[in-house]
């Protein structure tokens, strides 16, 4: 399989518009579709063992819809995967509810290629920004919760030992140093340490 390929996963309980819209995917030789799926359940569980890099679903299918199965796959998945939501309805309350479970891109049937490329292309974009987002977000988050444990052993280094802030501060670093350890494992050792004795 070549790793330069974009991997796709239809989802549409008619059998017709898979048919056409693989077709039109293939053209391009850019595009492989590794499985399809009529409706939400089995997009789900292809999702469980397969991740692909983006997914084509309709909105209303049987079982379980569109929206419902975008939400559940995003909850799961190991990355944020783009989806692409097919659908002959173009109603406002159902492109914001799309939105809200997190979708990237937004085609009305009857698909025309020329429509195809832009959307991916929108959609995997979009999914590179959400991603990064989420890293940033996430090495802000340990960053916080760093900067918290510092404070809390360093308050607990001033009282137990009545040494100034600087002081304890540079006492965490050292023996952070010391003991080849992060400063925030450190503040945990000397925070269980420093409270259970």
């Amino acid at each position: 399989m070549d790793e330069n390929l974009i991997n796709v996963l239809i989802v549409d309980d008619e059998p017709l518009i898979r048919m056409d819209l693989k077709e039109m995917l293939l053209e391009s030789l850019v595009y492989n579709v590794i499985g399809e799926a009529k409706d939400g359940e089995e997009a789900i569980k292809f999702v469980q063992n397969q991740e692909p890099d983006i997914i084509f679903m309709d909105i209303r299918m049987p079982n379980l819809d569109g929206i419902s199965a975008a939400q559940a796959i995003q909850d799961q998945a190991s990355k944020r995967i783009p989806i692409v939501m097919l659908t002959a309805y173009s109603q406002t309350d159902l492109i914001e509810q799309a939105s809200n479970a997190g979708v990237f891109a937004y085609l009305t049937k009857p698909l025309r290629k020329p429509d195809l490329v832009p959307a991916i292309e929108i959609a995997l974009a979009r999914s590179i920004e959400v991603q990064k987002l989420e890293s940033e977000v996430g090495k802000l988050r340990e960053k916080i919760e760093t900067r918290k444990l510092v404070e809390k052993a360093k308050g607990l280094l001033m009282d137990r030992f009545g040494i100034p802030e600087g002081v304890a501060y540079r006492r965490l670093q050292k023996e952070a140093m010391d003991k080849r350890m992060n400063l925030k494992e450190m503040s945990q050792l000397v925070l269980e340490t420093l409270t259970t004795s």
